[in-house]
């Protein structure tokens, strides 16, 4: 064997290296990727479904009830709009919609909530009703 043909494997066995090397960071990459876009996707719905909790069961107990809610700035520090019409209620997080129906008709009194607003859900008159604090 001379040893230019050793050098040359030699090169070629490394490029090769790189080569896989490169592919597997491109993958582990995408999958790192779509782990966190899954984890912004379930921190949307955490937030949609607590909120969702809240008004339902304000609308289970008796007149009188009042609860304060603190709203989140931001969701894995990102902003989403919250939209609530009654009887759905709705987080746009990265441009993707989602909502839920709610057990009861709700009425917004004031302005309609913003993130970072402290809440305050209560049942007056059999009407479940939310109002900035």
């Amino acid at each position: 064997m001379k040893k230019s043909q050793v050098s040359t494997e030699f090169m070629f066995f490394v490029a090769a290296g790189f080569v896989l090397l490169a592919v597997y960071l491109l993958i582990s990459y995408n999958y790192l990727n779509l782990t966190l876009k899954r984890g912004d996707i379930n921190s949307a719905i955490n937030l949609l479904e607590e909120l969702r909790n809240e008004i339902n069961l304000a609308s289970r107990v008796e007149n009188g009830y009042t609860r304060k809610y603190i709203l989140p700035s931001n969701i894995n520090k990102q902003n989403y709009t919250l939209t609530i019409s009654e009887r759905e209620i709705n987080v746009k997080f990265n441009d993707v919609d989602y909502a839920k129906l709610l057990a009861t008709q709700v009425t917004v009194v004031g302005s309609a909530p913003i993130p970072g607003d402290i809440i305050i859900i209560k049942k007056e008159n059999e009407e479940v009703k939310i109002q900035k604090y």
